[in-house]
């Protein structure tokens, strides 16, 4: 893989920003044929290799690769405008991409250059996918590194696509006391796709369970996830890049609500495209756009979509400015930002449900293209990281001067 020299300094923001821009409009042009795919995509249960190809063609999958190794090494500001517009096409296609890419940044961050060489200057593309939690993981310390005897994890979205697999376990002492929790980095020949994906939204995101058994995994390929939620990356190859020094869990709460943007764009784009088509079935509005209630709810939904967009785009510009600091962001902002990722869900999916509804008895057919996205956009709010409830309370508990129940911030 070419190696590419930094940017000189004086042309580094405008190189930035050109490259921003393009990656965009890339992404925008991909809109047509990524949604002429739609249903092939969620049939599939992955993406087609017809779609992997377009997406690598522009970049879209290495938007988060450092520059060293041939990547993107976008800012957060520019990953959430891409995926967004990717999830105007197809939710399953920008899940992918963002948590591709987002994976790909953990590859990059938590682990030392070691494991950076391995990882990204391989005779293959450097896609890195992942699960934190694992649902079983019995590992030993053994000499040079651990063995992970077996181990189950669910939810590895855009593993048919990876070639790498980061993978979360528990970190144990020679006496097998679990002291910590971490993750591992491992070929993808080495684990087991279980081909269990079949789901009623973002179905063609590919996000089966994988397992493992019986492998080893050296100690360059190990990092905690307890250091990297703090800042304490490994990567000092990288300290003097910017991208590699974004604050851990805000990173990996905000790329989850960048699909579903998409989405409520896309709601709000089809719903008024459709809308002169359409009447008030028993009433007396032939046209529903002369509706007052249909007034009502499309206002207040656009109002909800540019409200979500707002706070996503204010945190992603803060991420990149505490990064580009060189000072990490603290503790009550880091926890800011998971209460607004799921304000920021919350409000979309309202937005995207408000719209399904005033769409009346169409929303039945499985044709309908805003049925797709209701649905699409009811299974991206159900994340674990970005539930309102569950931010709300963690940051609720802070402020009241209580420990926030959960490490991930």
């Amino acid at each position: 893989m070419t190696v590419t020299s930094p940017f000189e300094p004086t042309h580094a923001a405008h190189a930035a920003h050109a490259n921003a821009s393009e990656l965009k409009a890339y992404a925008r042009s991909l809109i047509p044929k990524i949604r002429e795919r739609s249903k092939a995509t969620a049939s599939l249960g992955r993406l087609p290799a017809e779609t992997i190809a377009d997406l690598e063609a522009g970049g879209l999958l290495s938007m988060t690769t450092p520059h060293r190794y041939g990547g993107g090494q976008v800012s957060v500001r520019t990953f959430l405008d891409v995926v967004s517009e990717l999830g105007r096409a197809d939710a399953s296609v920008a899940w992918v991409a963002a948590l591709t890419n987002v994976t790909t940044w953990c590859a990059a961050t938590f682990f030392g250059e070691e494991a950076a060489k391995e990882v990204f200057c391989g005779d293959k593309p450097a896609r890195v996918t992942g699960v934190l939690s694992p649902r079983k993981a019995v590992v030993r310390k053994v000499e040079g590194g651990y063995l992970i005897e077996e181990g189950l994890w669910g939810f590895n979205s855009g593993v048919y696509h990876a070639t790498w697999d980061m993978l979360g376990i528990p970190l144990v002492d020679d006496a097998g006391k679990v002291v910590d929790q971490g993750v591992a980095l491992i070929p993808i020949e080495q684990v087991k796709i279980l081909n269990d994906w079949d789901v009623i939204g973002i179905s063609g995101s590919g996000s089966s369970s994988v397992s493992v058994s019986n492998v080893f995994v050296p100690q360059a390929r190990i990092a905690s996830v307890t250091q990297a939620i703090e800042g304490n990356y490994l990567s000092t190859h990288l300290a003097d890049e910017s991208l590699y020094q974004v604050a851990c869990m805000p990173m990996l709460a905000i790329i989850l609500a960048f699909p579903a943007l998409g989405l409520g764009v896309a709601a709000l784009e089809i719903f008024l495209e459709t809308l002169p088509r359409r009447s008030i079935q028993y009433s007396w509005y032939a046209k529903q756009s002369e509706a007052p209630i249909t007034h009502l709810q499309v206002g207040e939904a656009s109002a909800k979509i540019d409200a979500a967009r707002a706070i996503l785009e204010r945190h992603a510009d803060a991420i990149d400015a505490s990064a580009a600091s060189g000072i990490y962001m603290d503790f009550l902002e880091r926890a800011k930002v998971r209460r607004d990722v799921g304000y920021a869900e919350k409000l979309i999916w309202e937005a995207v449900d408000l719209l399904a509804s005033a769409s009346g008895g169409s929303l039945a057919s499985a044709n309908n293209p805003l049925t797709k996205i209701w649905q699409d956009a009811r299974v991206a709010s159900l994340h674990g990281i970005v539930s309102p409830n569950t931010n709300f309370e963690t940051y609720g508990r802070i402020l009241c001067g209580n420990t926030p129940g959960t490490p991930f911030i």
